[in-house]
């Protein structure tokens, strides 16, 4: 049993014609003599034969239906099947469901009014910036989150203005391929590079300041889906206030104490 004509159109439209894990469209355009290029696959979930990856003991009808399915783009369908210990079924699901999320987003207008975020109730929202001095902390939330949002001084000298949005420049390019940084030697690379960017900053009197604040995602089709959403907050140093994590700002001698303790 094969996938059919009509199952493919329906992965297809629900995917937007992109991949669901680089986003990239899988359609190149036509040129002047040539039709246009697609490089994008329907890949199975759980494994369409016994001995393939992620096989799972599923019926013909439901290995072939367009919930086991999701589109690919050709690269990032080999990277799944050659690694099969973390593209796992149960983590294929929740890169469908996301990117599902993604393009009804884009796309749907119908419902548009009806998108919004709202906190998860299942968390605490944070009151202040957690204080970030090394790159690692901040990898970390950026691994965990799923959209960014940022504040930076105004009236900043040319250069100063250049290298903090050169700094949320980097945290938003990582923020897009974090999830495809797999061995340990990439993810301390991306933490070096965040830490080179905050020395820098902190050379010139500026603090970062971050947090991850748990939203949830609703827009009218189906149950909430986590968001959590990174804010990252460029001060400069003499506009800081040292606080605890209750918001409540420490002595000066107290603060001074804290942040040499961290």
């Amino acid at each position: 049993m094969a996938v059919s004509e009509k199952t493919c159109k329906i992965v297809w439209a629900e995917a937007g014609g992109r991949c669901a894990i680089c986003r990239g469209e899988v359609v190149t355009p036509g040129t002047d003599c040539d039709d246009p290029s697609v490089f994008g696959e329907e890949a199975h979930i759980v494994a369409r034969s016994k001995g393939g990856p992620r096989a799972g003991d599923l019926d013909d009808a439901s290995r072939h239906s367009r919930t086991n399915l999701l589109l690919l783009c050709s690269r990032h369908h080999k990277q799944i099947d050659d690694q099969p210990a973390h593209f796992t079924v149960e983590r294929l699901r929740e890169i469908k469901e996301w990117h599902a999320a993604w393009v009804r987003r884009l796309l749907d207008d119908s419902v548009s009014g009806d998108v919004r975020l709202v906190p998860d109730p299942a968390f605490p929202q944070p009151r202040v910036l957690e204080l970030i001095t090394r790159g690692n902390p901040l990898w970390n939330m950026i691994k965990t989150s799923v959209t960014f949002e940022y504040a930076l001084p105004d009236g900043l000298p040319d250069d100063e203005d250049s290298s903090i949005v050169e700094f949320l420049d980097l945290l938003r390019d990582y923020l897009d391929i974090a999830p495809e940084l797999y061995s340990v030697r990439d993810n301390r690379d991306a933490e070096k590079s965040l830490q080179e960017h905050i020395r820098e900053l902190v050379e010139q009197d500026f603090l970062v300041g971050a947090y991850v604040r748990h939203m949830l995602y609703v827009d009218g089709h189906g149950a909430p889906m986590a968001w959590p959403m990174l804010r990252v907050e460029v001060l400069p140093t003499s506009a800081a206030v040292v606080t605890d994590r209750t918001g409540r700002p420490y002595a000066a001698e107290q603060g001074e104490e804290q942040l040499a303790e961290e």
